[in-house]
């Protein structure tokens, strides 16, 4: 049996049909000439956007306090660094006090320090009294960097107040706090959304496969959008019966929007012909290529349909294919 199915091709193409050029004028058979061209290889699918999951983030106070002044609301469309919100926190106020109080403490040390150093050099006092101020110096030195480093760890300060600016470039899902509120480490004060990136979710044939495809696009309102496959459903979608191909992407689109999804598997390489040019004999493909003794049966390849044409595979440069009449050719052909 495969060895019948390998010899069908050959079989096919040496078939001759011979009409001379009377008969093609009668029949109404007209050929055309091969001129390849190539097409993108191409499928689409409906797709529905929506926004990235995993580019959503909540704003937190690092310490706890209460909200002195909001700068944004649910809504709000924001830019990476601005300002969302101020609070007012005591453990603040406390550590500001610290700092001012470690500030004088080094500034009396450096004063004694630099005191002690003129007498140990005109040997009024001995070196012990003198080590014993630098030692005094560098401890109020140490207390004051630390404390300082402490306060830059909790992110931008102003005075008594953290100033908490926005991670990313979008927009404020949720406000979970007004002017007032209390807040700690628990309690988020924002959840925002990266717009920029999305999810696309494409509903394809079950069949369909993604092992080839070249890249992937999607389509709105007659611009692209490159994207990624980011997911590939295990299981159909129970409501369409579909396969669902989520796909990832950054583009100035809104989630919610209807789309297409265009898998591309590289081009093809062929030839375009009027529908019916093609025909089925045999079980097979095929069109009609002239030559000298008539028509030969010739197997080809459809690959795209549209606006009543076929690109067709499978054909050299320069044939001449028959592109009506051909209704009498296939009957010529299957007797």
């Amino acid at each position: 049996m495969i060895f019948l199915l390998l010899f069908i091709p050959l079989l096919l193409q040496a078939q001759v049909i011979k009409v001379d050029t009377k008969t093609m004028e009668t029949l109404g058979i007209r050929v055309q000439k091969v001129k390849l061209t190539e097409e993108a290889k191409e499928v689409s699918f409906p797709a529905v956007l929506e926004w990235d999951k995993s580019a959503t983030y909540e704003v937190y106070s690092p310490l706890e306090g209460i909200v002195k002044k909001l700068y944004v609301k649910e809504g709000s469309f924001v830019k990476r660094g601005q300002l969302l919100a101020e609070v007012f926190s005591p453990r603040l106020a406390e550590l500001n006090a610290q700092i001012r109080m470690a500030q004088v403490k080094l500034k009396t040390a450096e004063e004694n320090l630099k005191r002690e150093e003129l007498l140990y050099k005109e040997e009024v006092i001995p070196y012990a009294r003198y080590f014993s101020a630098k030692v005094e110096y560098e401890k109020a030195k140490s207390e004051y960097s630390a404390l300082l480093k402490n306060l830059s760890s909790f992110g931008e300060v102003r005075g008594n107040n953290l100033l908490l600016r926005s991670p990313i470039e979008g927009i404020v899902l949720e406000q979970k706090v007004a002017s007032g509120s209390s807040v700690d480490l628990q309690k988020p004060l924002f959840k925002l959304q990266d717009t920029s990136k999305l999810w696309a979710y494409a509903y394809t044939d079950p069949t369909f496969s993604v092992k080839d495809v070249k890249a992937v696009f999607i389509e709105f309102e007659g611009n692209r959008y490159s994207a990624k496959i980011d997911w590939v459903s295990p299981q159909l979608d129970p409501q369409t019966g579909k396969q669902v191909i989520r796909l990832s992407l950054r583009a100035p689109l809104k989630a919610g929007l209807k789309t297409r999804a265009v898998f591309s598997f590289g081009k093809y390489r062929g030839v375009w012909l009027p529908a019916q040019a093609l025909q089925k004999v045999k079980g097979r493909e095929v069109v009609f290529v002239k030559d000298k003794e008539g028509f030969k049966v010739y197997p080809v390849k459809a690959l795209i349909e549209k606006d009543g044409l076929v690109l067709v595979e499978g054909l050299k440069e320069g044939q001449e294919v028959a592109v009506s009449g051909t209704i009498f050719l296939k009957a010529q052909a299957e007797r």
